[in-house]
């Protein structure tokens, strides 16, 4: 029989740099920025919108949240990011599989599994070891009640 676990973790941060220029050395200076003060980065997604400009989207634990958010806002104009937004009470969960072969199909079935229950992510993370989720954390009972149907009750997982 496959092994697959869901790990989960509550209270984290998205914080999002608007409208960064799209040239090298800005994620070392924001990264740098944090660094300096140990804060921990979870998760860092990189949205290009044009070839002159993105966004960076990054989480941060619930702890850290107010030291990073007052950090980027004093390094905006440092950074070169027009502004900055951020949403709270956010949760990771890790799904992850003895067998993933196929893993653009174990995210589909976890997507399927997930949307069943109504479960809303803010952000998905692929990678051979399995997938990351970003979800508000009041969605994680009804993300585990996938996880339990889709593997345990009636494994709806497709051939990998």
């Amino acid at each position: 029989m496959d092994n697959y676990t869901f790990l989960h973790t509550g209270s984290y941060v998205k914080i999002t740099l608007h409208s960064i220029p799209e040239r090298p050395g800005v994620f070392s200076k924001m990264t740098k920025v944090l660094a300096d003060q140990n804060i921990n980065i979870l998760t860092i997604r990189h949205i290009a919108h044009s070839k002159d400009e993105g966004d960076i989207a990054f989480t941060v634990s619930k702890s850290s949240a107010d030291l990073s958010i007052q950090l980027m806002q004093e390094n905006l104009q440092k950074i070169g990011a027009a502004g900055l937004s951020f949403k709270k009470d956010l949760a990771l969960v890790f799904i992850s599989g003895d067998r993933v072969k196929n893993i653009s199909r174990f995210a589909s079935d976890i997507l399927r599994a997930f949307s069943e229950y109504g479960v809303e992510f803010d952000s998905l993370s692929l990678a051979a070891e399995g997938v990351t989720c970003i979800l508000p954390e009041h969605q994680l009972t009804p993300a585990k009640h996938a996880f339990n149907k889709m593997f345990v009750d009636e494994p709806i997982i497709s051939p990998i």
